[in-house]
This record gives structure tokens, sequence and C-alpha cells, in this order.
């Protein structure tokens, strides 16, 4: 009896269906390290845009007196093509000439989902 060599269908089905799993496990792992990589961006940005806002504020600047009189800012930004929501809170003190800022920022698409937040301190004098 002469056997042909090569694999049969049941050998081929079978190596097929094993590399369409791994295929699908590969493709999965991608597409969470493209996602991955995009929400460090996105926060790396906004931490970015977050700083620049608080360092807006905390430069010395004639309009100091305007930041005690308010409890809450908010404005929109573009930086590297994108559109930032920017969320400014002034909040008290023990000692009345002292102000803490707290900046949040998140992209103007969706407001509630907060990329980057910060802290700093303003004094009236």
């Amino acid at each position: 009896m002469f056997v042909k060599p090569g694999f049969t269908l049941i050998e081929v089905m079978i190596a097929l269906a094993v590399f369409a799993i791994v295929a699908a496990a590969l493709s999965r792992n991608a597409s969470l390290g493209i996602q991955q990589a995009v929400r460090v961006e996105e926060q790396t940005l906004a931490w970015m845009v977050a700083t620049n806002a608080l360092n807006e504020i905390l430069i010395p600047s004639r309009e100091l007196g305007r930041y005690f009189g308010t409890n809450r800012e908010g404005y929109e930004v573009s930086a590297a093509d994108r559109e930032w929501q920017v969320e400014v809170r002034f909040v008290s003190t023990e000692d009345p000439d002292l102000k803490r800022v707290e900046v949040a920022v998140s992209l103007s698409e969706n407001p509630d989902r907060i990329l980057a937040a910060i802290t700093g301190f303003l004094g009236k004098y």
C-alpha cells in the first residue's frame, strides 16, 4: 500500500484553529497596548496643560486681587491639536491671605473624565 506524503484534512483544520486562537490573542494584546499608549499620551498632555494653567495663576500679575474674590473658574484651552477643559477652584485656607488653587483638566469632548489634577497655593502679597 502506498501512503502519500502530506497532511490530512483534520490535521490542517486543527493547525488553522490553533493559529486563529493565537492570532486573536495577539491582536487583543496589541489593541490593549495601543489603548494604553493613547491614555498615557492624553494624561501627559493634560498634565502639561494643568501645569501651564497653574503657572499662569501663580506668576505675579496686576490682576492678583481677582483670584481672591472668585471660587471657581472654567475655560477651554487648545493644545496639541486638542481642545481641553480647564477647571480652576480657589479654596480658602486657615490663613486669609493664602488660597489653595486646584486645577483639573479634561478633554472638552468628555469633561467628566478628569485626566490631570494639580494643586498649588497662592499668596495675597
